[in-house]
């Protein structure tokens, strides 16, 4: 009776440290908890278990550590928050149990979808840079996107491919890539709509070229870049395993959409005064584009509950 009420009780903690970590995400990015509302319930609970952690290393690297502690333009504390959860999160999988919901959470996924080490080692070094780069020459950029971004995508297939086998080695390459190009231009789209903010709040700037006299070639020719690796990564998304599809569909389109946006508004990136401002992608539409990404996927008998789930 003892075990099985260890059991239970374990079962329950999992279950609401899952909850704990889906709660991040609607909180922190709609666009992307919509795209996840697609997935089957058990990918959708582990997209949202990595995301939550990732968010996290983001609020100590953007400053709300230093705004709760009240240490404005002091990186040592924020240095020492990221290195110690660093290590908690390398840690993580090897422990069943964490006092931390979201930490639990994440174990859970890394074991059960074997995440490389290396690949959230990447992601940190990425979330460092933010803490000692103000503004980023185009090699460490690079770098940044890679382990901000790109590595974010293959941990997204280790989720998509843990009780799926994976594809020839040719196939799974181009898999690999897709991921991470499309990676790479939700990044490079993140970097144009937030760029106001990032220079002027977080003192960070990911684009020097757009605060050059040449700012509206920079600008298209960043635009152009990010358009190019979300269109590369969309022509793999036929080779996932057809249950994702839909969900990747969606998140891809929505960037695009958001990247269209940006062309038709530069000055919302690049103008003066109160003519610079943060794009969204309004909900009917985000609405639009995931019903459309269901219905192209043969999923149209799960429209109704999922249309509402992206309008809520």
């Amino acid at each position: 009776m003892s075990d099985n009420v260890s059991h239970e009780s374990l079962s329950l903690y999992d279950a609401t440290a899952d909850k704990a970590a889906s709660a991040v995400i609607k909180q922190y990015s709609s666009s992307f908890h919509i795209a996840t509302c697609l997935y089957p319930k058990p990918i959708r609970r582990a997209i949202r278990n990595l995301y939550a952690v990732v968010r996290i290393a983001d609020e100590i690297v953007d400053g709300t550590l230093r705004k709760a502690n009240s240490l404005a333009g002091n990186t040592h504390c924020m240095s020492n928050a990221l290195a110690s959860y660093e290590q908690t999160i390398l840690n993580a999988p090897h422990k069943r149990f964490h006092t931390d919901p979201i930490v639990h959470a994440y174990a859970n996924t890394a074991r059960r979808c074997r995440f490389p080490e290396e690949h959230m080692q990447a992601f940190f070094r990425s979330m460092r840079m933010d803490l000692s780069t103000t503004s980023f020459a185009d090699t460490e950029l690079q770098e940044y996107i890679y382990g901000s971004a790109e590595v974010i995508g293959l941990l997204c297939l280790d989720i998509f491919y843990a009780e799926t086998p994976r594809p020839d080695s040719a196939t799974w390459s181009r898999i690999q890539e897709g991921a991470q190009r499309l990676g790479a231009g939700f990044q490079k789209i993140n970097f144009l709509r937030d760029y106001t903010e990032d220079t002027t709040v977080r003192r960070r700037d990911y684009y020097p070229r757009l605060s050059a006299p040449s700012a509206e070639e920079a600008f298209n020719t960043i635009l152009a870049e990010a358009r190019s690796d979300l269109l590369a990564g969309a022509r793999t998304i036929k080779l996932l395993p057809p249950k994702v599809q839909p969900a990747v569909a969606a998140a891809s389109e929505i960037y695009l959409e958001l990247a269209g946006k940006l062309c038709r508004h530069p000055e919302a990136v690049i103008g003066a005064g109160t003519n610079k401002r943060r794009l969204s992608v309004p909900k009917p539409v985000k609405t639009r584009i995931v019903s459309q990404a269901i219905f192209r996927s043969g999923y149209g008998a799960a429209l109704h509950k999922l249309t509402r789930k992206a309008g809520a």
